[in-house]
């Protein structure tokens, strides 16, 4: 008998921690319009929060330094909601962007939104984001995605039975120290930047530092690497569809020349060839904005800051939009989809339905 009392402690521990073990919380994610282009997620009693990668708190309008805010969401299995989540979280007093009450910072903070998500519910210090489309990329989209805070699958339909596209991640790709202060996201793109298949010269040596923002429509590229990189582009487009520009662009091109694809428009992928082998590839439904209905512009904007002080690249929320996009804080890593409206599927796709 006194040697089944281990294995009972043992089973009791289990069946304790087991217990413990919250489930991942799922939100919708909305695009706001052209002019702010930001997304938000109706966290705060169904209103919006804005999402923002680089924001290392969440933060409400209020007196004071810090309050008490109640923040909801809806438990998942990683298919559908299953039952409604409120919990306390520490907020920052600060002003609410416009169209929104506050803003859910997601990045490497005690404080931030996946941060207090972990804490509260016991789960995984891990969030993934499907942006949505607001169909100005020759895809179709409703301007709703959806995103899971503390891990787990995520799966998109129909069909009932497609396996989680968590299967289709990239291999993680380790994140970086924050980056002149920044407590957001920066991974190195050892092997620099690729146009239609040709690494793009940059003068300097050594890796790249990239940068992910939910808060900055297009990706911006510092000007020792936009004008080589704008160059490059042009010299594989060729100039038989180009119009003018178009601000903020550079480079725009008569649409009705160019082929749609499942992919968006068939022009030269670019890569950002990260740090283990992995690329971060922009399709034409991720590099070509459609401004106007006769034109589509190539969305990326020079920044500007200097080497050392500026990131190399910041990739925006559209260069991100119907993709996978995972930042895991446990295991420091980030990973990513590749384009999803290929595989016939958008971040519009998730079932907000309850499950029965």
């Amino acid at each position: 008998m006194g040697q089944s009392k281990p294995a009972l402690v043992l089973l009791l521990l289990a069946v304790s921690t087991a217990a413990t073990v919250g489930k991942p919380l799922l939100t919708k994610i909305t695009k706001s319009g052209a002019s702010t282009a930001l997304y938000t997620a109706p966290l705060s009693a169904g209103r919006p929060l804005v999402l923002d990668l680089s924001a290392p708190a969440i933060t409400t309008p209020c007196s004071g330094q810090t309050t008490t805010v109640t923040l909801s969401a809806n438990s998942t299995d990683g298919s559908n909601p299953l039952s409604p989540v409120s919990f306390a979280a520490t907020a920052t007093c600060a002003a609410a962007p416009s169209g929104a009450v506050g803003v859910a910072g997601l990045a490497r903070s005690s404080a931030s939104f996946p941060a207090q998500v972990a804490k509260t519910q016991k789960v995984a210090n891990s969030f993934a984001l499907c942006l949505p489309s607001d169909g100005r990329t020759g895809f179709t989209g409703n301007g709703m995605g959806a995103a899971i805070f503390g891990g787990g699958p995520f799966f998109l339909a129909p069909p009932a039975d497609r396996p989680s596209i968590t299967t289709l991640l990239s291999d993680g790709v380790p994140l970086r120290q924050p980056f002149a202060g920044n407590p957001g996201y920066f991974v190195s793109a050892t092997n620099g930047i690729a146009v239609g298949g040709a690494r793009v010269a940059v003068s300097g040596s050594g890796a790249l530092v990239v940068g992910l923002s939910t808060t900055i429509p297009y990706a911006q590229l510092r000007g020792d690497v936009y004008r080589p990189f704008i160059s490059a582009f042009d010299r594989a487009m060729g100039s038989s569809a180009k119009v003018a520009a178009v601000a903020p662009f550079e480079l725009c091109y008569n649409s009705s020349k160019l082929f749609l694809t499942r992919f968006g428009y068939l022009v030269p992928d670019v890569d950002v060839m990260l740090e283990g082998g992995t690329n971060f590839t922009v399709v034409g439904g991720n590099s070509m904005a459609q401004v106007n209905s006769g034109t589509a512009c190539f969305a990326f904007v020079r920044s500007g800051g200097s080497t050392g002080a500026t990131p190399a690249v910041v990739i925006g929320g559209f260069q991100m939009e119907n993709k996978l996009v995972v930042l895991d804080n446990d295991k420091k890593t980030f990973s990513f989809t590749p384009n999803l409206p290929g595989r016939g599927l958008t971040c519009s796709n998730f079932n907000f339905t309850k499950a029965a």
